[in-house]
């Protein structure tokens, strides 16, 4: 193995730098922080290789090679490589993190190459962090879970940020409700009519995410997690069954939080909810029986949909792909993956993706989803439903069909909603969803 070493580094035993090297790969392969199998081995895999033979891939050869891309999408600037070297660099990074360096080198893929090297122990990678970072607490993981990781220091902050929103929240559904004329009545539009016209009671559910404690000692909060699988202080008490000795370092501290685009979401919301009752509740609160009985409205990021997932997507054409990032359009082939993680916190312009469908509920009820991959995408799918031209562009597209789905192209910079327009559209059997016949297998990213 001559994958590229620095000169001059000794080695644990009198290894060789080759051996060294064969070491380290076969210990994060071990691992499991790249799972048994899937994406982000066949990338580990084919990075090594041709870093053996020295002779990197280009961005286009890694599109082809290793996600099965064809020339057209790599001649549209597929953002696939980019976005899972990104994602790679980040795992061998947590893998650092939690295992630390024996030996002399750590592998590293250095920025704007593609190519794994053997760093000295001490020139870790470059890995720009926040407060917000991406960890997985091994007891409450399998080998393919990313968490979010809060640094302890900012859960009051959080806390308090996600108490002072839910506030805003309530103070905007008061305006809401309060008569006065609207400059576009955009209620009579035909892609609302069916939801402002109806006499049920409506429910506002706003994605949220559930975050749990670990402690140190049983006693100090060392840290807060965030774990897809687990969404409720139910799911965290499940896990105990599993896992007893978590129960000693994991624990519900009773905090959620929500992303910022959904208050800016809400407030595009507003004017299709004059003289209706809204009750405003968390994804997590959202129960069967509300599903069941309400008008409902979503609003938040795909990843925060909770109980919604599986209705919205048991018999849709689009499925959320091996991310929340990625939408996949079955009836072209196609793959759409937000570049917004990829350029934060530059000026660079990049595309994000949303989503937003339309359909009746298992008693005739209706249920509308407002969605994005990332932030932009949300706030451009709510201020497309709620502008005239971008309405009448949708409808155009969808014709009079009442039960449909969209996917837009939303294009920002720095969280700015630049341009959003619709690229794909189905429409949907609503009967169907809820029958349960010849429904989709769902199998949802945990991460």
């Amino acid at each position: 193995m001559s994958v590229t070493s620095p000169d001059g580094q000794s080695h644990p035993g009198g290894a060789s730098p080759a051996a060294t090297l064969e070491a380290e790969i076969d210990r994060i392969r071990a691992s499991g922080i790249l799972g048994a199998q899937g994406r982000l081995r066949e990338l580990f895999d084919f990075l090594v290789q041709r870093s053996a033979e020295n002779a990197p891939p280009k961005e286009a050869e890694i599109a082809l090679e290793v996600f099965g891309k064809t020339d057209n999408d790599v001649s549209r600037d597929d953002p696939v490589a980019r976005v899972y070297i990104h994602r790679l660099r980040k795992r061998l990074d947590d893998f650092y993190l939690r295992n630390g360096t024996p030996g002399s080198l750590r592998l590293d893929i250095p920025r704007g190459e593609y190519r794994i090297v053997g760093a000295g122990a001490c020139a870790s990678a470059e890995a720009p962090r926040s407060d917000i970072d991406i960890a997985a607490p091994p007891h409450l993981q399998n080998s393919e879970t990313q968490r979010r990781r809060i640094a302890p220091l900012v859960w009051a902050g959080a806390a308090f940020a996600v108490l002072l929103l839910l506030g805003n929240v309530a103070a905007w559904v008061l305006l809401a409700r309060r008569d006065g004329p609207l400059q576009t009545d955009i209620r009579q539009r035909p892609v609302w009519t069916a939801l402002t016209h109806s006499q049920r009671p409506l429910v506002l559910v706003v994605g949220d995410y559930y975050i749990f404690g670990e402690y140190e000692d049983q006693v100090s909060l060392k840290r807060l997690v965030r774990d897809f699988s687990i969404n409720s202080k139910d799911d965290l008490l499940q896990r105990y069954a599993s896992d007893p000795k978590a129960s000693d370092r994991y624990s519900d501290v009773a905090l959620q939080y929500l992303p910022t685009s959904a208050a800016f979401a809400l407030a595009n919301m507003s004017q299709l909810l004059q003289g209706r009752r809204v009750e405003v509740i968390l994804a997590s609160e959202l129960t069967p029986d509300k599903i069941k009985t309400n008008d409902v409205i979503y609003v938040g990021l795909l990843s925060g949909m909770g109980k919604l997932k599986d209705p919205v997507f048991a018999h849709s054409r689009f499925s959320i792909g091996e991310s929340y990032d990625q939408i996949i359009d079955h009836k072209v082939g196609m793959t759409y993956t937000s570049e917004a993680f990829l350029v934060a916190p530059s000026d660079a312009m990049y595309r994000d993706y949303g989503f937003f469908s339309t359909f009746r509920g298992p008693s005739g009820n209706r249920i509308a989803i407002i969605s994005g991959t990332r932030d932009t995408a949300l706030m451009g799918v709510a201020e497309a439903i709620t502008r005239e031209a971008s309405i009448d562009t949708l409808q155009a597209a969808v014709g009079q069909v009442q039960d449909f789905e969209a996917v837009f192209e939303v294009k920002g910079q720095k969280n700015v909603n630049l341009e959003t327009r619709p690229i794909a559209t189905a429409g949907i059997e609503s009967n169907a969803i809820w029958s349960g016949e010849n429904a989709a297998r769902l199998n949802f990213p945990a991460e």
